[in-house]
């Protein structure tokens, strides 16, 4: 008799342990709370190789938080290494982190979701391929090959009946230099994500993206004036004239340039009077 209580003590405890478990993955804030445990562990973390085995945690995570209905409208905040942003529309939601290594290079991660219509919403993994990719400037990619960044602004425009989201980002890039980025983000057809587009018109050629480099203790602003619609930039410009192309001597030169969306297209304006925008710097 014992030993039949002593089992059924066993196998309630496993199946009490089983209800906690479903409970525990039908709810996000659970999620949050382990996301921010391996964030924390991640950030005192010294040996690279731990340092990818934690990320490949917080990977398996958050492949399963938003897989829960409701979460594209939980914004996590508490995860202070995480950015999360949504578009004014309240159509695409985009999450990126980052990996830092011991060389001072990194490697991005992140989450697309997209919300067509209702309730219906698509989920994708961003993977970044920014180290083989050749000539991004001119690149269309997808989610499977992105060029990794901390996106921190959508825009949202339209024309032709086509939506077009326009990121801003960030890449914190190695030792030397810094990286900042603007890009178009469109779905196609399948609503599969598309990066990329030739819609920039800031030089002689039209390219998919811009992409600035500049010196790694510099900052740089990068950001979008709600009241003029227009994308505000520093202008980079190198420290002496002989070292032009060398983008780790770049740096602001106090003059800034701007883009504007005018029928489907990026437009740039060189010398803009900043005294009239807001400028806040990212």
């Amino acid at each position: 008799m014992y030993s039949f209580y002593k089992k059924l003590i066993i196998i309630l405890s496993i199946l009490g342990l089983s209800v906690f478990k479903m409970s525990a993955d039908n709810n996000i804030k659970n999620y949050e709370d382990s996301l921010k445990y391996y964030f924390s562990l991640l950030a005192t973390e010294v040996n690279d190789q731990n340092k990818e085995d934690l990320n490949d945690e917080i990977l398996k995570l958050f492949r399963k938080a938003i897989s829960i209905e409701g979460s594209f409208d939980y914004s996590f905040d508490s995860l202070i290494y995480t950015g999360v942003i949504y578009s004014s529309d309240n159509k695409v939601k985009i999450i990126t982190w980052n990996l830092p290594y011991n060389n001072r290079t990194y490697k991005y991660f992140g989450f697309i979701q997209y919300k067509k219509s209702g309730k219906r919403i698509y989920s994708y993994e961003l993977h970044d391929n920014s180290e083989i990719i050749k000539k991004p400037e001119y690149s269309v990619l997808s989610h499977e090959n992105w060029y990794g960044a901390l996106y921190y602004k959508i825009i949202v425009n339209k024309y032709a009946g086509k939506v077009y989201y326009t990121l801003l980002g960030a890449d914190l890039n190695n030792l030397l230099s810094k990286k900042k980025l603007i890009e178009i983000l469109y779905f196609d057809k399948n609503e599969l994500p598309v990066l990329g587009k030739l819609v920039f018109k800031n030089r002689n050629l039209s390219v998919s993206r811009i992409i600035f480099e500049f010196n790694a203790q510099s900052n740089m602003v990068l950001t979008y004036d709600e009241e003029k619609e227009m994308i505000i930039y520093d202008h980079l410009s190198p420290s002496r004239p002989g070292l032009q192309g060398q983008y780790e001597f770049y740096g602001p030169d106090f003059s800034y340039d701007g883009l504007k969306f005018e029928r489907g297209i990026w437009n740039s304006y060189q010398d803009i009077d900043v005294r009239n925008f807001s400028i806040k710097e990212f």
